[in-house]
Order: structure tokens, then sequence, then C-alpha cells
């Protein structure tokens, strides 16, 4: 019974691999599919039925695949994901089709994160500034291409650097103008007056020196430039304790490390060395608490806010994907051969033996001389040949490679055969063959350097060679003598143009006659009296090569290739600018201390200025000295 079913079940074969064809090509792809590997199961030992079954899942596959990262590409997530649900219902353990799906998901995401940014953008509050470049900034350290994202962090700069050229970081209050004059006054008087113009609450370090005084007179300056003047001559610094709290504390090694915010970072590299960025970080930024991991491409970081930042603008600069091109080459060699041999070839020698007489074995004597005549002589005469044969050849050989290759990487290209060459070595008596080869054809080497404006430097190595006769030696070793023509050079194209390099020419001719001697130099006669062979051979190589640029350098913009970075003892801090801020310890306010306005007393809407005159002391401007008002230099604050 078992016999006869495996029978009627290879009998069903034939008939269920044809139908499973048959809906393939219908578009029914799972039940064809289905139907494959019912002939499979059918006939487990058929070859055909499972190499046919294979091939066209990993087709449909392949097609669906392809069709699905498409519509990915253009927008289209929900018909790309059904594609990928029937790739993985056709194939469950698909890697490509649960990435594809994976990364359809995040780039929906992205693409809601950019909206919500934009929307956030266009409201145009300093909050929702804020919460603009940051989710645009979470998206760029997912996937730094997102082109939308790119797109829109550009358009907030170029707004940005024309609203507020050399504004700083603080909030739109601490941008406000105002103008102070303090002569010789303390410093804390000073805070304690800016804090109740701005509403902010300075906290004071119990190490900072209470006798400290200043000197500041600044014009229609921001506040946040104003307290960044005081701190950097009176050498303090600032860190942000609150929505509308900062403490001031004594700029020395042991308070930045008591009073800085640290936060560990883990930049994960997709095209950089590892290595190569850490080297960067730590000469740029002086970091020193630096981990890399090589195997998987990570650089661990643990620094303020402010240098993780910058050292966020330095790995985009860096870690960018290599340059490709594709080369669109054609080699074509035109070889002609013209071939004519027409004449008589004479016989060039006669044989003059003697007959034997007798015994053939007995020797020769000088009696026996002395009979020779016409009668004891043999003669050999060659035979008379008429050549007359023309040979016309014409040959054209073309090669058309299309090579994808990275950024100065070689890549090659061999058209041909490789000849064996058979070495024989002798050693104490025993013989060896060893086979080496010779690579004989079209080589074409070429090395692309991609330049920014989407030009290709091109280096070229081309050589065509054929064999030209075999060589035995006297021993039986075998080689071959090659004729070889080879040219190098570099140039530079744009990227699409087309550039040919010709000349590389070889011209034969060969005449030889082979005549009889007087009679073969008769100007007419000649061909009857000798053999003439005439032998023309003429080839050219001509060479096409046409770069296309697959992914190019990109020029970065100016606000993404400079940013300041501080001064040479305050890397990170501030300089002179635009974007110049708190200092080192990363003293800029968070999004939502930003975003407090700074509440000015009334009736002052706006800026003025004063006189030179004295005036009034402020109670708050002896504040803390002990002293009555007025008993310090003149000053004048002015808002």
């Amino acid at each position: 019974m078992t016999a006869l079913a495996l029978a009627l079940a290879a009998c069903a074969g034939p008939q269920t691999f044809k139908e499973g064809k048959a809906l393939i090509e219908q578009g029914q792809f799972e039940q064809g599919l289905a139907r494959l590997e019912e002939a499979v199961r059918q006939d487990p030992g058929n070859a055909e039925y499972r190499i046919g079954y294979l091939n066209r899942k990993a087709s449909i596959v392949h097609a669906l695949n392809g069709r699905a990262d498409q519509l990915r590409g253009q927008g289209n997530f929900a018909e790309a994901d059904k594609l990928s649900a029937q790739v993985l219902a056709i194939d469950p353990a698909n890697v490509v089709a649960r990435q594809g799906m994976q990364a359809g998901a995040l780039e929906q995401r992205h693409k809601e994160m950019v909206a919500g940014a934009e929307a956030s953008w266009r409201r145009a509050g300093e909050a929702d500034l804020a919460q603009a470049l940051e989710a645009l900034r979470v998206v760029l350290q997912e996937r730094p291409n997102q082109r939308d994202a790119l797109a829109l962090r550009s358009r907030i700069a170029d707004e940005l650097a024309k609203k507020n050229a050399g504004g700083g970081k603080l909030a739109a209050a601490y941008k406000k103008p105002v103008t102070l004059e303090f002569r010789d006054a303390p410093v804390r008087s000073v805070f304690d007056f800016l804090g109740k113009v701005s509403g902010l609450n300075f906290v004071f370090d119990r190490d900072v020196d209470p006798a400290i005084r200043t000197t500041i007179s600044v014009r229609n300056t921001s506040l946040e430039e104003a307290i960044r003047m005081l701190l950097s001559a009176s050498q303090l610094e600032q860190t942000v304790t609150g929505e509308r709290a900062i403490t001031i504390y004594p700029n020395t090694a042991q308070k930045v490390k008591d009073y800085q915010q640290l936060v560990v970072r883990s930049f994960y590299l997709t095209n950089a060395d590892a290595k190569t960025v850490s080297f960067s970080i730590k000469t740029l930024l002086k970091a020193k608490d630096i981990v890399t991991d090589d195997r998987l491409g990570i650089i661990m970081m643990r620094d303020t806010p402010d240098m993780i930042r910058m050292a966020e603008r330095i790995i985009a600069m860096q870690d960018m994907a290599d340059p490709e091109v594709m080369l669109e080459v054609e080699v074509l060699e035109v070889k002609r051969t013209r071939l004519m041999e027409l004449g008589v070839r004479w016989p060039d020698k006669a044989t003059l033996t003697l007959a034997s007489v007798g015994d053939s074995l007995k020797p020769l004597t000088l009696a026996d001389l002395g009979g020779i005549n016409r009668g004891r002589i043999n003669v050999a005469v060659g035979s008379a040949t008429i050549s007359a044969n023309q040979v016309d050849s014409d040959s054209n050989i073309l090669a058309n490679p299309r090579i994808r290759v990275r950024n100065k990487e070689k890549a090659k290209v061999l058209i041909g055969d490789r000849v064996p060459v058979i070495t024989v070595t002798t050693n104490n008596g025993v013989s060896s063959d060893s086979v080496n080869y010779v690579d004989v054809g079209l080589k074409l080497d070429v090395e692309p350097n991609v330049h920014l404006d989407d030009e290709v430097a091109i280096k070229i190595n081309l050589e065509v060679s054929n064999v030209v006769k075999e060589v035995i030696s006297k021993s039986g070793t075998q080689a071959y003598q090659i004729g070889t023509r080879s040219a190098g050079t570099v140039l530079r194209l744009r990227d699409g143009e087309t550039q040919v390099l010709a000349g590389l020419i070889s011209d034969e001719d060969r005449r030889s006659a082979d005549k009889l001697p007087g009679l073969g130099e008769l100007p007419v006669l000649k061909r009857l009296f000798g053999s003439h062979k005439d032998d023309t051979s003429r080839s050219e190589i001509v060479l096409s090569i046409t770069p296309r640029i697959l992914r190019g350098m990109r020029r970065p913009d100016l606000t993404t290739a400079q940013f300041d970075s501080g001064t040479e003892s305050n890397v990170g801090g501030v300089g002179p600018g635009p974007g110049g801020g708190a200092g080192a310890a990363g003293a800029a306010p968070p999004p939502a201390a930003q975003a407090q306005p700074v509440e000015a007393p009334p009736p002052a809407p706006s800026a003025m200025t004063g006189n030179d005159e004295p005036a009034p002391q402020p109670q708050s401007g002896d504040a803390g000295t002990g002293k009555p008002p007025g008993a310090d230099a003149p000053r004048k604050v002015i808002q």
C-alpha cells in the first residue's frame, strides 16, 4: 500500500508543479508557491521540483521586498507594510521584511516628529523653538540622513541667524537690552539688583568672597551678556539649579567639579572609525572620559551637556558614508588582418647519391669511383608547390562592464583567459611539474576619488595582451610569448562626463619571398619563379569611461561646519560672536528655564539712556555692604 501511495503521488507531481507555475504567472504567489511545495512533498527526490520551488520563492520574495522599499521611499507606508506582511506569509523567517517593517515604523514616527517640530517652530515661541530643536536632535541622532529633519533644521538655523545675529543662548527675557553703570561696586550688590530687575534668583556659594568688587559700564546689551561679563571679570561661574534659580560659584577646578552636571552618552557610528573619531574629540574638546568599542563602533563619553552637544556636531561631520561611483566602461578592440600568398615554390635543392653495386655493405674503393657514370648516380629533387591563398579577417572585440566602487578603493576587471605555464623542477633526480597561470586578455584597474562639486578623479590602468606563440624549451618546459599593450593615466571628470582614450595602435606589415635567383627578380614573371607572401595586421584599442556618482560628498553649510567652542583655557565656554552663551559648565538654562520671561519693573517698556550726572542710588545697590545709600562711587542703572 505504501509503495502504491508513493507511485500515485509521483504521478500527481507533474500536474501539481504545472498548476503552481500557472498560479505564479497569474500573480497568485502564495497559492502558487503552496502548490509547488506540495509537488516537492509528493516527489521528494525530484531535483527539478525542489530547485524550481526555491528559485521562484527567492525571486518572489526579492521582488516584493524591493517594491516595499520603493513604496516606503515614496511615503506609502501602509501599502509597503502589506507587501512585507505578504513576504512574511511566504517566508516567516525573512529578516529583510521584518527590518523593513521596523524601518517603516521608525520612519513614520520620524515624520510625525518632524511635522510636530515644524508646527512648534511656526508658533514662533521661545519654548516652542526649543522643543522643535530638541525633537529634530532626537530624529537626527536616530537617523542622521533624515532629509525632512535636515531641511527643517537648516531653515530654523537660517532664520535664527537672521533674527539673532550675535544673540546668546538664554531666553528672550535675558536678551532684553539693558544699560548698567557700576563703579567699584560689590558683585553681590550688582546681582541683587539684576535679580530684582529680571525676576531671577541668584544664590551664592559660601566660598564666593563677599569683598569682590567690580566695575561695569555697558549700554544697550543683553542681560545675558551683562551677566557673562560680570562672571568673567570676577572669576566666577554659574549653573542652573532651578527654573528661575542660578547658583554663582568660584571658577576653581574643585568647584567646577562640584557643580558641573555630567551626562553619559553613547554614539553609534555607522561609517567612521571609532578610534579616529575618538582622537578628534580628545584633541578638539580636551575630553578625557571616552571609551571606544571597535567591534560595535561605539563611542561612550561622559562630560557636560555642552561638551556632549559639541561632540555630536563633530561626530556628525565625520560619520558620513563613503561616496560611491558607478563606472560605465566600454573597451573596443578593432583588428584587421590581410594575408596574401601567391606564386610557385620551386625546389631549392637537389640531392645526388651513388647507386649501390653488388654488395651494398662493401665499402667503396678508388677503383669503384673510376666506373661512375650517369647510370650510377641517383638524383633526389624536391617538389614544386603552387600557392594561391588570400585571407581577410576583421574582428571587433567589445567589453562593456559596469563597475560600482567605493571612494578610494580599487576595482579590477579581467576579460580573457588564464594561460597555464608548466614548469619542470628536478631535485635529486626526481622531477616534479608545477603549473602557474598567466592572465591574458583585457585587464582594467580603476581607482576613483570623489571630490566635491560632483567631480571624480580616476586612476586607470589598461592592459591588453594576447598569446603570440608557444615556446617549448629543450627540457620540455612549456612557455608562451605574450604580446602586451598597456596604458595608465589619471583624469578628472564631472558626473556623467565621458572620456575616450584611444591611440593604442599596433600596425604590422610583413613581406617575404621564396624565389629563384635571377629569374625571381623579373618584373612581370617574378611570381612564376618564386612565392611571395604579404602579411598585414592592424589593431587599435579604444577605451571609453563615464562616471556616475551614486552617493556624493555634500559640502556642509556654514552653521554645521562652524560653531563656537569657548576659549583656549575654557573649552566649551563662551566666545565672542554668534551663538555665545553661558559658561563652559553648561550654564545655559534648560528649555523650561529659557521659556521664563524676565519681569521688568514698570513702567520701563524699552531701553533708555541717561546723562552722566549722578543719580540717586537704589537701596538694592548697597544691599549687604553696610553702607548708607550713595556711599559708593556714583553709579547709574537705567533700564
